[in-house]
């Protein structure tokens, strides 16, 4: 694992601002470009990306990549950065042209006037916008999406089934006062919040066994500032019965949840335990370092790729739902869940 002064280097910069940035400090003066260039970097140096030693020269297809955010705001969600990079490495190995196309308010004005051969959809979309993906691309493949037929070929993640394993985790060691931070994602140019797999289950599973407290459980949006003020609501509304542990939805929530807790004057994992969720680049480099969930987000964008050329190709007509694996990440947040 690379060191803050190895990934500094490689970003152009100062540790200090390497620190800051993986941190989610929003008191530092960095332009966008800095900060995507250190979370990219971050990422390849995470998941040591295999060096290619020649390209497939007989694809010569072009690919449309249509993103749910636009480029802010996916530089507040690592997961989706760890998702693009899977994609445009399989598209790089296979001499796939990428085009990449963010949101916007006018979203189809950013299609390029190119043909296209298949489109990657990231992320979830009303039913109307998927309806004109079609007039793009003859083949459509989606990653995390709301898509719930065999209509396309789809990439996941198993919210449910990942939640069950950290929860049946906590139980196991003897915790009976849970707490839940998450968020709501929001469908692009509609702003109606989408049910949450992991809110759902958490809620399900500790009532089934009797342990589910709803003052324990606070909502907001997938970032850094809900985790941190979130977590600073549940503080002081249960500062007489606190949670021992905190499973929050994602790992830019729990590093929130982290810094807010610090202010308090308590401690990570003494007095709170936390783990979060997705092991972003950042969740190695906090203090303490964070446990969470590891979703293996890089191999969704590349199986996602592997599944549109299956199709370009004429390899394969019937659509395929694909879930990728998940493991428990046990660091210094959760103490190995004692």
């Amino acid at each position: 694992m690379a060191t803050i002064r190895e990934l500094a280097k490689m970003c152009g910069v100062s540790p200090a601002t390497v620190s800051r940035v993986l941190n989610h400090d929003e008191t530092i003066s960095v332009s966008k470009e800095t900060r995507k260039r250190i979370f990219e970097t971050a990422e390849l140096v995470s998941y040591q990306k295999p060096s290619r030693s020649k390209k497939d020269d007989q694809s010569s297809y072009t690919v449309g990549l249509v993103h749910w955010f636009d480029e802010l705001q996916e530089l507040n969600d690592p997961y989706f950065i760890s998702i693009r990079m899977g994609i445009e490495e399989l598209c790089n190995t296979h001499a796939i042209q990428l085009i990449k196309i963010f949101n916007s308010d006018t979203l189809e004005a950013n299609f390029p006037q190119v043909s296209l051969d298949g489109l990657i959809v990231l992320g979830k979309f009303p039913d109307a916008h998927i309806e004109q993906f079609k007039k793009y691309a003859p083949h459509i493949v989606f990653i995390h999406s709301n898509e719930q037929h065999f209509d396309y070929d789809c990439v996941k993640a198993d919210f449910t089934n990942i939640t069950l394993h950290v929860l049946q985790h906590i139980v196991d060691k003897g915790h009976t006062r849970i707490g839940f931070i998450g968020g709501h994602e929001i469908l692009p140019f509609s702003n109606t919040p989408l049910e949450d797999e992991r809110e759902q289950t958490f809620k399900d599973y500790l009532t089934k066994i009797g342990l589910y407290n709803p003052d324990y459980v606070l909502i907001g949006s997938f970032d850094f500032h809900s985790g941190y003020t979130l977590m600073g609501q549940l503080l002081k509304s249960c500062k007489d019965h606190l949670p021992t542990c905190i499973f929050a939805a994602s790992d830019t929530l729990a590093i929130g949840a982290l810094r807010a807790i610090n202010e308090a004057g308590l401690s990570v994992p003494k007095d709170i335990k936390i783990i979060g969720c997705n092991d972003i680049p950042t969740s190695q480099y906090t203090s303490p370092t964070l446990s969470t969930i590891k979703i293996y987000t890089e191999l969704m964008g590349q199986i996602g790729i592997k599944l549109l050329l299956e199709r370009i190709s004429g390899e394969r007509t019937e659509s395929l739902k694909v879930t990728v694996p998940h493991k428990i990440i046990l660091r210094e947040s959760f103490n190995s869940f004692n």
